[in-house]
């Protein structure tokens, strides 16, 4: 009796196991390709030019997000840009991107290089700036 106690015992461990091995039905979650949004937070309502980058790999086709802002880019590789927008530049949506898994946003990341004001000064201070990455 003890003996088959042990061999039932041993014999759900094990499916246990198999079970935890094998995971869902479905196996590893598939990247969901879509699009990034770069959000700006800035402390002036005048900003007419952001220089800036973002890495993080796999990104194409950027589109600004206030059509009449003018984006100019270039696509390092496919894991980075460096940007530059021109026009009246707000707080807010700046640019879209696309991305072959949107599930992997928190490991993009966006830099500020200038910021010039609508005069085309630059701005002696980027404090207060702020890029983030966000699903759309």
């Amino acid at each position: 009796m003890k003996r088959r106690h042990w061999q039932l015992v041993a014999a759900a461990v094990m499916a246990l196991a198999i079970t935890l091995a094998c995971g869902d039905e479905d196996g590893p979650t598939a990247a969901v390709p879509g699009t990034l949004v770069l959000t700006l937070t800035t402390p002036n309502a005048d900003d007419g030019a952001i220089l800036f980058s973002i890495s993080g790999g796999g990104i194409d086709i950027p589109t600004s997000v206030v059509a009449s802002n003018l984006l100019f880019h270039r696509l390092t590789g496919t894991a980075s840009m460096n940007a530059v927008v021109v026009g009246d530049i707000a707080a807010g949506a700046l640019v879209s991107f696309e991305v072959p898994d949107v599930g992997a946003a928190p490991s993009y990341s966006a830099t500020i290089t200038e910021v010039a004001d609508r005069n085309n000064a630059l701005r002696t201070s980027l404090a207060g700036y702020s890029l983030s990455v966000s699903r759309e």
